[in-house]
């Protein structure tokens, strides 16, 4: 998977409701753009709906974006990221998680 960060530093509440809500058009959304944003966003969306996967390490969104787009919150080394994932098979969020992971430690690394 392919990973690109749509927004430099952390996103504050409204920022990250702007870029969850960036458009649905396959130029606007697509798996594996993510960003950081706050444990504020990671609570009100999973109380807002049921997740459908939930981890340790995070959940998704039961709601899609598209046939098989969702975004997932996922808690690493403390911070909190939101990735937009295809969800096809159960099996995607934690791939989506692991792959993440690993994205940032070579990032940082870098």
């Amino acid at each position: 998977m392919k990973f690109t960060c749509i927004h430099e530093g952390c996103a504050d509440r409204a920022q990250s409701f702007k870029l969850i809500n960036r458009g649905y058009g396959p130029d606007q959304m697509f798996a594996g753009q993510y960003f950081e944003t706050n444990g504020e966003v990671f609570d009100y969306f999973l109380e807002t709906l049921p997740p459908l996967d939930h981890t340790a390490d995070g959940f998704s969104l039961s709601e899609f974006s598209t046939d098989t787009l969702t975004d997932a919150f996922i808690r690493i080394a403390g911070r909190v990221y939101c990735l937009t994932i295809c969800r096809a098979r159960s099996t995607d969020f934690t791939n989506a998680v692991r792959n993440l992971r690993a994205h940032l430690a070579r990032k940082a690394a870098a």
